[in-house]
C-alpha cells in the first residue's frame, strides 16, 4: 500500500479508499480550524462592535441628562443669588418677631385688668386709687403673712402662707383703695375676685387680701373705707405675639 493511501470501511458498504497524501489531509484539517477560529474571532468582534456601538449611545445620552442637570444647577443656582435678599430679609423678620415675643412674654394690659374688675365691682362699693405693680422674684407684698423656719444647718427659710399675698408666685400686685356701705359689701368684693376669671384653666387674681377696713361718715353717710391688695397670676399676661401653642411662664 502505498504512503499516505488509507482505508475508510463504511457502513454496509464497500471499503472507501483515500489516495490523498496524508500532508494535505493535515492542511485541510488545520484550514478548516482556521476557518471555523476566524469566523469565531469575527462573530466576536461583530459582538463587541455592537456591544460598543450600544455603550457609546448610552454614553451620549448620559452625557446630554448631564449636560441638561447642569444647565438646571446654574439655572438654580441663578435663582438662589436672585432669591438670597428675600432669604435675608425673613431671616431679620424671624429676628424681630423672636424680639417682639421677648418682649412681651410678661406683658400684663391693664385694659384688661380694669374690665375685670369693673366687672367684679359690687354697686355699693366704689374705688378711689388703684396701683399695679410687678412681683419680684422671692419678694413678698406688704401685709402678706410669712413664717420662719429653722433649717438643719441653722439658716432661716421664709415662707409664705397659702392664701396671703405673695403666695402662688404671683407675677404682680394690685393695690385697691375704696369705699363701701358695709364691711359686709367689702367683703363680697374680695370674695368676687377670689371666684374671678380664669384663663386657660388658671385662676388670674390670686390672694385677695384686707390691709384697712373702717367706718367713716362722709357728710353725714356712714361708710366704710378699706384699702386691699390682690395678687395676678401668669395667666394675667397678655400672650400677645407669643407663638402659637406657647404658654408664658
Amino acid at each position: 500500500m502505498a504512503k499516505g493511501t488509507s482505508w475508510a470501511q463504511r457502513p454496509g458498504g464497500p471499503p472507501r479508499i483515500d489516495l490523498l497524501p496524508r500532508q494535505l489531509v493535515e492542511r485541510r484539517v488545520v484550514r478548516r480550524q482556521r476557518t471555523g477560529i476566524g469566523a469565531g474571532f469575527l462573530v466576536l468582534l461583530t459582538l463587541l462592535g455592537l456591544w460598543y456601538l450600544l455603550e457609546s449611545r448610552q454614553l451620549g445620552r448620559a452625557k446630554d441628562q448631564a449636560d441638561q442637570e447642569r444647565v438646571v444647577a446654574a439655572g438654580l443656582r441663578t435663582q438662589r443669588a436672585q432669591l438670597q435678599p428675600l432669604a435675608e430679609l425673613e431671616s431679620q423678620v424671624s429676628a424681630s418677631e423672636q424680639l417682639r415675643a421677648s418682649v412681651y412674654s410678661h406683658e400684663i394690659r391693664l385694659s384688661s385688668v380694669l374690665r375685670d374688675i369693673s366687672a367684679i365691682v359690687p354697686d355699693d362699693v366704689w374705688l378711689t386709687s388703684m396701683a399695679v405693680a410687678p412681683t419680684g422674684s422671692g419678694t413678698t407684698p406688704a401685709g402678706g403673712g410669712t413664717s420662719t423656719a429653722t433649717q438643719p444647718s441653722g439658716t432661716a427659710a421664709t415662707t409664705v402662707t397659702p392664701g396671703s399675698p405673695g403666695a402662688g408666685s404671683p407675677v404682680a400686685t394690685i393695690t385697691f383703695g375704696g369705699a363701701g356701705l358695709e364691711h359686709v359689701d367689702v367683703g363680697g368684693f374680695l370674695r368676687a375676685l377670689a371666684r374671678g376669671p380664669r384663663k386657660g384653666g388658671q385662676q388670674v387674681y390670686l390672694n385677695p387680701y384686707f390691709t384697712t377696713s373702717q367706718k367713716a361718715d362722709q357728710n353725714g353717710q356712714e361708710t366704710v373705707t378699706f384699702s386691699a391688695t390682690v395678687d395676678l397670676s401668669s395667666a394675667a399676661y397678655s400672650g400677645r405675639f407669643q407663638p402659637a401653642g406657647t404658654v408664658t411662664p
